[in-house]
């Protein structure tokens, strides 16, 4: 609760957020212009869950706007966090040229890797198993590793959930928002409050029906805030913070996890294209992109609730609360998919 009313009581972070708002709504106007003049259009194909023509590059918005409110916030930026930033540049770089010309999943998983490495050098690894006690085992030497592979999973992830209006931008928002809340870095708290409000000012364009979409640009820096910001919590809490970002992504992890797994059973490359995952089974069934995104949206929202329960009483029984509850929750989006008529079909 201490945690909790200083979080709402810190009207800079709140002007932050306000900031990032504005900017990005305001620069998000601008991005759609400029799109289809500079080439940022995505075209609609066999697996596209839209039709037509859509701008893309949106995310670059939510970056400005997110960079603006925490310039504006004025918190300090030490340790690791400097080559998170760096990180963050590289990766924007990187999702913007895959967004106009193209970049081979294998030179962007190797720019992931890279990034990654640097970042979980900097920030130091993982001491334990980021899970509930007493499964919350000692990483030993394995922990920078660890780091590492979280923040790839998290930025990939997040990309293959990015696929229909409105759902990668309100996780943002969600997920932001808890961070924030949660407060154990002030830099990531800014962070999240940030994130919340430049993606509350993209998601004005991108709800549905989406006049732009957030591109790699986009999906690939908000995964990789999502995933760094723990990393910026002192040592002993970072597995913690690591549950508590992971709980509120529960429904993009598990959804793109379990996919991966199908898939790779089935002996379908991994970084092909496909509309296989369970969200886009549920449009697939008749489901409008607003009713899906809403549904997961809500069920975000509930989640982060109850990390924040599991983070603000360290007792494990609430952390097991949690991770029971999120695992229910993707089980019923998953039987939902399976009832709805076509859905079902992989």
């Amino acid at each position: 609760m201490v945690y909790l009313l200083h979080a709402i009581m810190n009207l800079g972070l709140v002007t932050a957020a306000g900031a990032s708002l504005a900017v990005a709504a305001l620069a998000t106007l601008g991005i759609r212009a400029l799109a289809p003049r500079l080439g940022f259009v995505d075209r609609a194909n066999a697996r596209s869950s839209h039709v037509g023509e859509v701008a893309r590059g949106g995310g670059l918005a939510v970056i400005l706007g997110a960079s603006a409110g925490l310039g504006l916030a004025g918190v300090a930026c030490p340790g690791a966090c400097p080559t998170l930033l760096v990180g963050a540049l590289v990766l924007a770089a990187a999702g913007l040229c895959d967004d106009r010309w193209g970049v081979s999943p294998l030179a962007r998983l190797a720019v992931h890797v890279v990034v990654a490495l640097a970042v979980a050098w900097a920030a130091g690894g993982l001491a334990r198993l980021p899970l509930p006690p007493p499964l919350d085992l000692p990483a030993g030497p394995l922990g920078g590793a660890l780091a590492a592979l979280w923040i790839v999973a998290v930025v990939n992830f997040y990309n293959f959930l990015d696929g229909i209006d409105g759902l990668a931008g309100l996780q943002a928002l969600i997920t932001g928002g808890g961070v924030a809340l949660a407060s154990w870095d002030p830099f990531a708290a800014a962070l999240g409050a940030c994130l919340t409000g430049a993606s509350l000012g993209f998601l004005i364009h991108n709800w549905s029906p989406a006049r732009i979409f957030l591109g790699d640009v986009g999906s690939g820096v908000v995964g990789f805030a999502l995933a760094t910001a723990p990393l910026l919590a002192p040592a002993a809490e970072r597995p913690r913070a690591v549950l508590f970002v992971g709980l509120s992504l529960f429904l993009f992890l598990a959804d793109a996890s379990f996919t991966l797994l199908v898939r790779l059973r089935r002996g379908e490359r991994p970084h092909e294209a496909h509309r296989q995952h369970v969200y886009q089974r549920l449009v697939i069934g008749g489901w409008s992109h607003a009713r899906v995104s809403s549904l997961l949206g809500l069920g975000g929202l509930g989640l982060t609730a109850l990390a924040l329960l599991a983070w603000w009483r360290p007792a494990p029984v609430w952390a097991w609360l949690a991770t029971s509850v999120a695992v229910a929750a993707f089980l019923g989006e998953l039987r939902l998919a399976r009832l709805v008529p076509g859905g079902g079909r992989r």
